[in-house]
């Protein structure tokens, strides 16, 4: 079997790759002490990470012909790591790992440019046709970074992690060679309007939601209604899993003048072979009903479905009895294409019958006028 050759130093524009030794040892100790960066790298409690098991650790990364291991280095200093193991020459296949150790700086994009420089080596200086990895599945901003990289989800191995505390799905996620992503492919991005910004859902938001959403009208036709933090925190879990799938993309929708969290929506039905959406999961506070809040939010929603992702057709659609949701999509412009008699049976056990509205690219002229008219006004 021939040999990977051993870690090359790699230097980027922000981070540099160079590789562990044991002299990283005290940094990597406390990385895997950090509260934080174990739950969402390694899905463990808080803890120690002691020194021999890091040791162990290295070990295991930085065997010749089968792993690698470099530390990432952000303005001289180690602030994570990026690894490779079950190196296969003969199936060009290997594993891969991305931890960026300093809370503080996620978010910066650190972890995405590392993880580039390690792919343009194992893709270009090993040949390798496959790289596959793993996430805990509620580390949303890696597989969110993953994806933007090209990576695909291939499946959730449910309960794959298993830990004192009890078991974690685990996100399996490739890099193939010759098998791109699909050209529509909705995203997590920022969506900035000149009244409300909407951003990634995320698990912070669910008190924002909880003092946003927490209204016996808003509940009235949607079913089951999140109770207390905890159901709020359920509810955007469920809306992150399906963006793991690909399923759905949901939005913090934010009030530009003063930052407050009023409502969220989401893409949802994503159906990439037929680019079409539903847009649709939309509430807001009472403070954020009847003003441009909706129209704007629809406007940005319908823009960038439309005008980036090219979409082919979208829809939205609501319970028939909902008599004000149903003249709030219309008065968008969308034209109602008929019901779906018994479309989903709801929680109290009652079949909801739903009204349909379409958009196609066809119509959107016309409706991006009338939506901007609405907020000229």
């Amino acid at each position: 079997m021939s040999k990977a050759p051993g870690i090359p130093l790699l230097r980027g524009e922000r981070v540099t790759l160079r590789p562990m030794t044991m002299a990283d040892l005290p940094d990597l100790a406390r990385w895997g002490s950090d509260p934080e960066f174990r739950w969402f790298q390694w899905g463990m409690q808080p803890g120690r990470f002691e020194e021999a098991n890091a040791r162990k650790w290295i070990e295991r990364m930085s065997q010749p012909g089968e792993s690698g291991c470099w530390v990432i280095e952000h303005e001289g200093k180690p602030v994570g790591f990026a690894n490779y193991r079950d190196y296969h020459p003969k199936g060009q296949s290997v594993e891969i790992g991305i931890g960026i150790g300093e809370p503080r700086l996620w978010g910066q994009h650190l972890g995405r440019e590392a993880l580039a420089l390690e792919l343009r080596y194992l893709q270009g200086e090993l040949g390798l046709h496959r790289i596959g990895l793993s996430v805990v599945s509620h580390n949303d901003r890696a597989i969110w970074m993953y994806k933007a990289a090209g990576f695909v989800v291939e499946g959730v191995e449910r309960d794959g992690i298993g830990r004192e505390e009890g078991f974690l799905d685990d996100v399996k996620m490739g890099l193939v060679q010759g098998r791109p992503r699909p050209e529509f492919d909705p995203r997590p991005l920022i969506l900035e309007g000149t009244m409300v910004r909407l951003e990634p859902l995320r698990m912070e938001h669910a008190e924002a939601l909880l003092a946003a959403g927490d209204e016996d009208d808003i509940w009235r036709f949607v079913q089951p209604r999140p109770i207390g933090l905890a159901g709020y925190r359920t509810y955007i879990r469920r809306a992150l899993d399906e963006t793991v799938l690909g399923q759905q993309l949901p939005f913090a929708v934010v009030r530009r003048r003063d930052d407050e969290v009023v409502g969220t929506t989401r893409y949802a039905h994503i159906d990439p072979p037929n680019r079409s959406l539903e847009i649709g999961y939309t509430f807001y506070g009472k403070g954020a009903r009847r003003t441009p809040v909706n129209t704007e939010s629809k406007l940005l929603l319908l823009r960038h479905a439309f005008e980036t992702l090219r979409a082919n057709r979208v829809w939205l659609q609501t319970d028939k009895r909902n008599e004000r949701s149903q003249n709030a999509i219309a008065r968008l412009g969308a034209k109602r294409e008929g019901e779906l008699r018994n479309e989903r049976i709801l929680p109290d056990g009652r079949a909801r019958t739903s009204v349909v509205f379409g958009i196609t690219p066809e119509d959107w002229p016309d409706v991006r006028e009338r939506l901007l008219g609405y907020l000229a006004r």
